[in-house]
C-alpha cells in the first residue's frame, strides 16, 4: 500500500504552501498566509546506536517521495512524488531519471535555510565579481543563472574512546662545545658554543575522551570538497526533522553508508587524538607516537543541512557555486581567462623591467 503525498494548502485560497526563510513557517505565495510549523516545547532530537540503525532509524519521510538520478555526475535527490525538476541541481544536466526510493534512513533533524534566493544570487554576484580574473561575460551569465535550494545529508557521531599510546618524549639539554669557525677575514679560529641537545625517553599512557557530534558530509557529489569548505554550521541549532521544512527545496539521498561514514568519522577522530595526546606529553620533541583506540557508545543522526546551489557551464565545463544556507559562507568555482592571465604577467613584467632600468640609472 503506497504512502499518501502529503501537500500543504493555503487555508485561503487553496494554493500550495512553501517554506518562507525569511517567516521560517509556511506561507502562501499569493494571498500571503503563513502557517506555524509546529514544535514540540521542549524538542527531542534522537540518536540511534549504531549496531541497531537497520532495525530503529526511521524511512518515513513524511509522505510518498521518489529518488531522481543524474546520469552526468551520479548525484540523487530525494523530492515528493508529485514534484517535478527537469535538470539537475549539482552539474546542470537534463539526464535525470526516477528511480525507487526504497530503505533510505529518514533525516532525523535539519538545520531550516536562514538564507533566501535572492540573498544567495546576491552573493553570486558579488563573489563573481571579485574574481577579476574570469571573463567578462561570465557577468552577463550570472545575471541569468538559477540557483537551487538542496539539503545536504550528513552523519554526525557520537562516541566514547579510549586510547592507549605510546612514544618517545624529547627534553632539550645544552652543553658547552668547542666548535672552529671563519671570520670575515678567511682566518679560523675556535670559540665555545651552547649546543642544543635532546634527551629522549620512553612514555606511555591512556586517555579518554568523548567525541560529540562529528560531523561526515554524506555526499559523493564532485563538489564535495567545496561543501566541507563552507563549515561550520551551527548545529545547535537544528531542529526535528518535518516535512514541512522541505517545501520548496529539494534533498540530496546520502551515498556515503552509515559504516562508511563512520569510517570518515574515526579518521576525523584519530586526528584529533593525535593532537590532544600530543599535547598531554610533557616534552619539547614527541616521536613515534603510537595510539590504539577503542570505540564504545557509538551513536548517529542523519542530518540535512542547507545549501543554496549553482551548477553554471561555461565553455563547455561545469562550475559550481554554493553559499551556506546558514551562515552565508560562500565557495565557489569560476574560469580563468587566458587573455586576462597574460596581460596579468606581462604587466608584471614591465613593472620588473621598469625596477631594474631604474636601479641601473641611480
Amino acid at each position: 500500500m503506497s504512502e499518501k503525498v502529503q501537500q500543504f494548502k493555503c487555508p485561503g485560497c487553496s494554493a500550495d504552501l512553501a517554506f518562507s526563510v525569511d517567516k521560517q513557517s509556511l506561507s502562501c505565495p499569493y494571498c500571503g498566509n503563513a502557517i506555524e510549523i509546529s514544535q514540540d516545547e521542549y524538542p527531542v532530537i534522537l540518536e540511534y546506536p549504531l549496531e541497531t540503525a537497520r532495525e530503529k532509524a526511521s524511512r518515513d519521510w513524511g509522505g510518498k517521495t521518489t529518488v531522481i538520478h543524474c546520469d552526468s555526475c551520479g548525484a540523487e535527490t530525494v523530492v515528493n512524488e508529485n514534484q517535478l525538476t527537469t535538470e539537475c541541481a549539482f552539474c546542470g544536466s537534463i539526464h535525470i531519471r526516477n528511480q525507487s526510493d526504497e530503505d533510505i534512513i529518514k533525516p532525523e533533524t535539519l538545520l531550516p535555510f536562514k538564507i533566501d534566493k535572492k540573498e544567495a544570487m546576491d552573493k553570486f554576484r558579488l563573489w563573481l565579481k571579485k574574481h577579476w580574473l574570469s571573463p567578462n561575460n561570465l557577468k552577463e551569465l550570472a545575471r541569468a543563472q538559477k540557483i537551487n535550494g538542496v539539503y545536504i545529508p550528513f552523519w554526525t557521531y557520537d562516541a566514547d574512546t579510549h586510547s592507549l599510546y605510546t612514544a618517545d618524549r624529547g627534553t632539550y639539554y645544552y652543553v658547552t662545545e668547542r666548535v672552529w669557525v671563519t671570520d670575515n677575514n678567511g682566518k679560523r679560529r675556535s670559540e665555545q658554543r651552547q649546543v642544543r641537545k635532546t634527551r629522549w625517553s620512553s612514555k606511555s599512557g591512556s586517555f579518554r575522551h568523548f567525541f560529540d557530534d562529528v560531523l561526515v558530509c554524506a555526499s559523493r557529489t564532485e563538489g564535495k570538497n567545496l561543501i566541507r569548505r563552507l563549515e561550520p554550521f551551527h548545529l545547535n541549532e537544528l531542529v526535528p526533522y518535518k516535512n514541512e521544512y522541505l517545501t520548496g527545496f529539494l534533498a540530496e539521498k546520502y551515498s556515503v553508508g552509515l559504516e562508511q561514514g563512520f569510517d570518515e568519522a574515526k579518521s576525523i577522530i584519530q586526528s584529533k587524538l593525535t593532537s590532544m595526546i600530543r599535547n598531554r606529553i610533557v616534552a619539547d620533541e614527541v616521536r613515534n607516537l603510537q595510539i590504539r583506540t577503542s570505540y564504545s557508545q557509538v551513536t548517529f543522526k542523519h542530518i540535512l543541512l542547507p545549501i543554496w546551489m549553482s551548477a553554471y557551464r561555461y565553455k563547455g565545463k561545469v562550475y559550481k557555486f554554493l553559499v551556506n544556507g546558514q551562515t552565508g559562507e560562500v565557495k565557489g568555482e569560476a574560469p580563468i581567462s587566458a587573455i586576462k592571465v597574460f596581460l596579468l604577467a606581462l604587466l608584471g613584467l614591465i613593472i620588473v623591467a621598469g625596477i631594474l632600468i631604474m636601479f641601473q640609472n641611480i
